[in-house]
């Protein structure tokens, strides 16, 4: 594992993701590229130091862009070798995220939380400003593919029976999970026992706005399964910077679902107490989530903004109006009833 970074905007610092590279026989096995120019070269001395293979496959778990900067490294590493044997894979419900690099997918996910973050009152400024950052950037290249384009799989771990993707004969599986963002998956590298679920266990809060919480919530159930039946020995993520062994993956993964539930009891208690102003709210779940641990990778005050929103929306409530200015309420069950 390629241990990332923490992302910092003050300092014009992009968060990077954790990068997995392994090799299985003659394939090399990259589960995303990160981001900058260092771990490019770190990513490529790791593929040396795996050496020799004839086969390249690069796995992109989600379109987000500390996830895929790095993502034309593939064809460096697959120069000298017979290009049908240089693949690389993303999802197809990530389409969205790789136009106009990344700035409508963005603006869109700002915008939930334009005017209730100061430097956040223009979501096209702030999220121009933010992707600027990830350099480089090139999340696909004319051999990219959609896992979509191959045919869907049956896949059983363990006792667990899921859905995805297998290559290498087997010996790397995708999981669709669609948690964090509508296109993000889990890979599962069988040989290492080693499950890399990305940044499904970003915090049990961190769906983005085409995704939602409850997927979050059973990929990471379904995780701990598989580590607590001995299907999986090891745990890795997209933002923890550490290896998660059977016992230490067992409380870290129970931990995020208790913190889930505390969570969402959190969210129902200040929504009972009659916080209806959504910038004390904003600032009460908050500070409750900060008690609870449960601030997930970079907790800065957009990313904890955006959790807490995705929280309300994750409740079913119903929003109106925009910024500091939004309204949330229960929705109407059908019609009121008429009095005898």
């Amino acid at each position: 594992m390629i241990v990332g970074q923490e992302l910092d905007m003050v300092a014009g610092q992009p968060d990077v993701c954790n990068v997995i590279v392994h090799r299985a026989g003659d394939l090399l096995v990259l589960v995303d590229s990160g981001v900058t120019s260092v771990f490019r070269d770190a990513i490529r001395s790791a593929a040396d130091d795996l050496a020799p293979w004839s086969n390249i496959l690069l796995l992109t778990t989600h379109g987000h862009p500390d996830h895929v900067g790095n993502n034309d490294l593939i064809a460096e590493l697959g120069d000298g070798i017979d290009r049908a044997n240089v693949h690389h894979f993303v999802s197809a419900h990530d389409a969205v995220q790789y136009r106009d690099h990344g700035i409508s997918y963005w603006i869109t996910s700002l915008g939930r939380v334009s005017g209730l973050v100061p430097g956040f009152e223009d979501p096209s400024a702030a999220a121009r400003q933010l992707l600027a950052m990830y350099r480089p950037y090139v999340p696909v290249t004319d051999i990219t593919r959609t896992y979509e384009e191959l045919p869907l799989e049956h896949l059983v771990i363990g006792s667990q029976h899921v859905s995805g993707w297998s290559f290498g004969d087997g010996a790397v599986q995708v999981i669709r999970t669609q948690g964090h963002c509508a296109g993000q998956v889990v890979v599962h590298l069988p040989e290492a026992r080693l499950l890399h679920l990305s940044d499904e266990p970003n915090g049990p809060c961190g769906a983005m706005h085409d995704a939602n919480q409850m997927n979050i919530f059973a990929a990471i159930a379904q995780a701990l399964t598989l580590v607590e039946t001995g299907a999986v020995d090891v745990v890795t993520e997209g933002h923890a910077f550490a290896v998660f062994d059977r016992r230490t993956a067992v409380e870290r993964l129970s931990t995020l679902l208790d913190q889930a539930a505390a969570l969402d009891g959190a969210a129902q208690e200040l929504l009972a107490g009659g916080i209806d102003d959504l910038p004390a709210f904003v600032e009460a779940f908050i500070a409750r989530s900060q008690e609870l641990g449960a601030s997930g990778a970079n907790p800065n005050p957009m990313f904890n903004t955006m959790m807490t929103i995705a929280k309300l929306r994750d409740l079913g409530l119903v929003v109106e109006g925009e910024g500091s200015q939004q309204t949330w309420s229960r929705p109407v069950l059908g019609d009121t009833p008429r009095a005898p």
